[in-house]
């Protein structure tokens, strides 16, 4: 049970890939503790050898002391060195080799913590260097639980021979060897816990983060499904509400004007019936791709309002054309009405369904044809949305039984209908009442 638990501890917690992110996920977590460590390092060093330098005989008045001096010296210009190092990489974002250098520094004060106990042992002193620098690298530095077992094991087995081997402070040999035998137990537990907080916290926190970015993808894709029609692809119903006339009242106080052409399959029923639906929904998705494209060039949106019936959409500002004279039911009167259709997008999209080509023979026809329905004018004008739709409505409603593939535009005065009178003024009077 111990050894599965020590196999399990001593197992890598990240992967490799996470390993590089982790790297600079604790640098940068770090940095300004690990420069308040070494700077406090550096200045205690310092504060030390101006103690020796200010002591009777200097630091050089015999081999100890000089040993002592030697050692702050060194673990100065090392700390000093390490400090300018690790700034320098850190803006860099060497982060590997940062990790590198971290474990150095830490075999350093490692090293640093022998000489000075050796040197302590020499004088008669206790091991209390050992016992409060070996646990506060443990606390501080990251270090692998291999990594901490090995050096901080090491670090005490050198010790213990010299103090065996040499006979320095014999009397006090055996609670040297129990106190600083508990600390680096203690050490290599406070290590492993740290090692293992860390890499826990960060694997968590990529858990969560790729939780959290799962989540936004899902939410992304419902609220993609619940605008989008997933048959064509183009923009649904709700959409248009929403999204397109989403700033209807922002669009009716700024006086903006709207182009509204709704588009109808013309006899798309019989083409189902004759060619199965597969064949039907092929049908809807070549005239979707049409004006998706075709929207995109006009800066419109293009919008599956259902069934075999479309939408195209263009909101634009009153400045960025000439104004118009609006009447009652916000369409234009006839001069300005025929100025907005020099630049008519519905005879467009009319001439690019039928360069299209998409065939059919099931009703004496060679291609698929569409009806049109147009309202164009000022939104100031119009109350509600709906309004609008109805408008397009009715024209198209008046195209389709003009005789279909062709554009009728809600408020004209002029007559377009190519069957017989009573057709068309059963339109006039289902626009005009």
């Amino acid at each position: 049970m111990m050894i599965d638990r020590l196999k399990q501890t001593l197992k890598p917690i990240l992967s490799t890939e996470q390993k590089e992110r982790f790297a600079e996920y604790y640098t940068n977590r770090t940095f300004r503790v690990e420069i308040a460590v070494a700077v406090f390092i550096a200045v205690m060093q310092a504060c030390m050898m101006v103690v020796f330098l200010f002591r009777e005989g200097g630091p050089f008045a015999f081999p100890r002391r000089s040993g002592y001096f030697s050692l702050y010296t060194a673990l100065l210009a090392v700390t000093l060195v390490f400090l300018a190092i690790f700034v320098r990489w850190v803006k860099k974002k060497k982060y590997g080799a940062i990790a590198g250098l971290r474990m150095l520094y830490v075999v350093i004060l490692c090293l640093w913590c022998i000489g000075i106990t050796v040197l302590d042992q020499m004088g008669g002193n206790t091991i209390g260097v050992y016992c409060y620098l070996i646990p506060t690298i443990a606390a501080i530095m990251l270090m692998s639980p291999v990594e901490s077992i090995t050096l901080f094991g090491v670090s005490w087995l050198i010790i213990v021979l010299l103090l065996v081997f040499t006979g320095l402070n014999a009397e006090n040999l055996f609670s040297n060897l129990i106190n600083g035998s508990f600390v680096t137990l203690l050490s290599i537990f406070i290590s492993i816990r740290y090692n293992l907080s860390m890499k826990t916290g960060f694997r968590d926190r990529e858990i969560i983060a790729m939780q959290y970015e799962k989540i936004q993808k899902a939410n992304e894709l419902l609220q993609q499904m619940a605008f989008t029609d997933q048959l064509t692809g183009l923009q649904n119903r709700r959409s248009l509400m929403e999204r397109i006339f989403g700033s209807f009242e922002e669009y009716h106080r700024e006086k903006r004007r709207a182009e509204v052409v709704m588009v109808d399959i013309d006899y798309f029923k019989q083409y189902n019936d004759s060619y199965g639906h597969l064949q039907g929904d092929d049908c809807l998705k070549k005239i979707a791709d049409i004006l998706e494209r075709f929207a995109g060039a006009e800066g419109a949106e293009a919008v599956r309002f259902g069934g075999e019936e479309f939408l195209l959409v263009r909101v634009e500002d009153v400045t960025e054309a000439q104004p118009l004279e609006i009447n009652k039911t916000g369409t234009s009167d006839n001069m300005a009405f025929n100025d907005m259709a020099s630049d008519d997008m519905a005879e467009r999209l009319l001439k690019e369904i039928r360069e299209a080509n998409i065939l059919r023979s099931d009703n004496g026809q060679t291609q698929v044809t569409v009806s049109l329905g147009v309202w164009k004018g000022n939104l100031s004008q119009i109350d509600k949305v709906e309004t609008i739709i109805s408008y397009a409505d009715q024209a198209l409603y008046c195209a389709k039984h003009a005789g279909r593939n062709r554009i009728y535009r809600y408020g004209q005065r002029q007559e377009m209908l190519e069957t017989g009178a009573d057709t068309a003024g059963s339109c006039k009077e289902r626009i005009y009442g």
